[in-house]
């Protein structure tokens, strides 16, 4: 199965979201004004989603992953 079906979903869905934000903003009740901007919470998302999962991989390189040959060292 080819990945191309997966992205037009999601591209679509993203679209739909977007655009239903857009239409239905003055119902919206905001607290701060970076909240009026369509899709800012998906964005946010994303965003804070994509920092978590890197910042995990640099800490797993950094002080979690050892080299293969990691036990072999200690017995020479």
């Amino acid at each position: 199965m080819s990945p191309r079906p997966f992205w037009l979903a999601a591209a679509s869905i993203l679209l739909i979201t977007i655009a239903l934000e857009i239409v239905f903003s003055h119902l919206a009740h905001t607290e701060f004004p970076w909240h009026r901007f369509p899709s800012f919470d998906f964005v946010y998302g994303l965003l804070g989603c994509a920092v978590i999962v890197l910042v995990s991989k640099w800490l797993g390189h950094a002080f979690l992953q050892r080299d293969e040959n990691y036990y072999d060292e200690e017995e020479n």
